[in-house]
């Protein structure tokens, strides 16, 4: 936000605008919330309501917020988003409606300095000027195209997803209910098992229903005849997963085994079988995983309309994975060789224990660039769906570093915190700082997805450290407890601090002594 001058384009002086917000006549109702997105928020900053009309009814007497228009500028992709001024008009735009409006938010968060934080808390400077620099022309296409964080915040607020530029659910374009571990819905064993085991896996000369045999012929057909019938069912889908079951007791027989010795993996019968059902839906794209006992690639390259999900389910979540999960980082580089269609399915959080403290904030930056930098256009972050440790701060970092992997991490972390926890802020940082530092000096701990408290008791949950954490949150109470709406965001943020004293209490590694919840 500038003074008026003559490097500057004027929206708003003093409190009021000589623009009209202008958008196509055909404006389809993604661009009208565009608009009207555009109009709410410069209300809210400056006073300012500017209407927005149609092209067909823009008063020429007046200048233009144009929005959904396609620029002058060199073809766009569907992801582009971009704002530049021309004249004494701004043209805000993007590769799509869904383009258009983030580009709309981008424009509001950088010129405007709003900020997102979760769907309850938005940050709206007030002022009575709002103007832009002569010659603004912005633009950017994100790398990573569809970009996933599993937390109900946004998966529960499509408003708050659409600011931060990720998806409103996990498996968007999927048909519903078959987004992972599809056999079992594909062939379900209550109609086949029973005359015909040999549809299922061989383990140690049984047939169990674990997974599907994938060499049988008769298995091929049927899940064929079942994904055309899917289909049908819901026409406006374009993606299905045909996937294994969530176990690792796959099919060993002859013809399974010889195809998997063949392809240097047992994911070479996957492909092979995938590639097959993907021959017969030319138009719709069919996904699998490469998870478990398929991570690793194989020699046969996934067809063209086949997407690998690739999970990194085994890793350590205290260091980034080309440290710390070398056998993943391989892999990756593996199936990046083979397919340009790449699913990363990474993790984030302790499912057994969400509110357990999980120093892993050090590592999404990291890994999120390796998996850019190998290509992958989707990324799914399974944060916790429920209530976590620290669980806004999380969801935003992890949403504004999918959006751009090269932002500065600790930046994001500060201005997050100082707008969100306010005066609060630097004990919160330094909590953050210190526990992941201390996790950092005991570099062969494995910070497990499935672990629990009490694995870190002797090292960064020590009982010292956990009463220096419960200072700090203490202290970051104080200072906000004339602010009932931030102090219960910091009394959110210490429940984890709280629930690791319990379990350390529980299991006798700290006595609750002048402790009072």
């Amino acid at each position: 936000l500038s003074a008026c001058s003559s490097s500057t384009i004027q929206i708003v002086r003093n409190g009021t605008s000589n623009y009209e917000i202008v958008i196509p006549s055909d404006a389809d109702s993604m661009i009208q919330d565009a608009a009207e997105e555009l109009r709410h928020y410069i209300r809210e900053s400056s006073g300012a309501d500017i209407p927005v009309t149609t092209e067909e009814a823009h008063d020429p007497d007046r200048l233009s917020l144009k929005v959904g228009f396609e620029p002058t500028t060199p073809a766009l992709t569907a992801h582009t988003i971009g704002y530049y001024q021309e004249g004494d008009d701004l043209y805000i735009y993007g590769g799509n409606s869904l383009s258009t409006l983030y580009s709309v938010y981008r424009f509001l968060e950088q010129e405007l300095g709003c900020l997102w934080l979760s769907p309850e808390a938005d940050l709206i400077p007030e002022t009575k000027n709002i103007s832009i620099e002569s010659g603004t022309n912005y633009s950017y296409t994100p790398d990573i195209e569809t970009r996933t964080v599993h937390s109900r915040l946004f998966y529960e607020n499509h408003g708050f997803a659409d600011k931060l530029g990720v998806t409103h659910e996990g498996f968007p374009g999927y048909v519903p209910g078959y987004g992972v571990h599809t056999f079992h819905r594909l062939m379900p064993e209550a109609s086949f098992y029973e005359e015909h085991p040999e549809y299922y896996a061989l383990r140690d000369g049984r047939r169990l229903t674990t997974q599907l045999c994938l060499s049988n012929e008769d298995v091929l057909r049927i899940v064929i005849d079942s994904v055309e019938a899917i289909f049908k069912k819901h026409p406006e889908t374009d993606i299905i997963s045909v996937s294994q079951d969530d176990n690792t007791l796959y099919c060993q027989c002859e013809h399974c085994a010889a195809i998997d010795e063949e392809e240097g993996s047992p994911s070479g019968s996957m492909i092979r079988f995938v590639n097959a059902v993907a021959e017969q839906f030319p138009d719709k794209m069919i996904s699998t995983l490469a998870y478990q006992y398929t991570r690793k690639p194989c020699k046969t390259r996934p067809a063209s309309n086949v997407l690998i999900t690739l999970c990194s389910i085994e890793c350590d979540r205290s260091k980034p994975i080309e440290e710390g999960c070398v056998d993943f980082a391989n892999d990756l580089k593996g199936w990046k060789e083979l397919t340009e269609n790449i699913r990363i399915w990474d993790y984030t959080t302790q499912f057994t224990n969400f509110l357990a403290p999980f120093p892993n904030l050090h590592t999404l930056s990291p890994n999120i660039l390796l998996f850019r930098d190998s290509h992958a256009k989707w990324i799914f972050e399974q944060h916790s769906h429920q209530p976590s440790e620290l669980f806004e701060l999380r969801s935003y970092l992890t949403a504004q570093l999918l959006w751009n992997p090269d932002q500065d991490p600790d930046q994001i972390m500060e201005r997050f915190s100082e707008a969100y926890y306010q005066e609060a802020a630097p004990y919160i940082l330094d909590y953050i700082h210190t526990i992941h530092d201390e996790i950092q000096k005991v570099p062969e701990f494995f910070l497990f997805l499935y672990g629990d408290p009490s694995q870190g008791f002797d090292s960064f949950l020590r009982p010292e450290l956990l009463e220096s954490y419960d200072q700090l949150f203490a202290q970051a109470e104080d200072v906000v407890s004339q602010k009932p709406e931030v102090l219960e965001r910091v009394r959110l943020a210490r429940l984890s601090t709280h629930y690791a004293i319990l379990e350390a209490s529980r299991k006798g590694a700290r006595k609750l002594v002048n402790w009072v919840v």
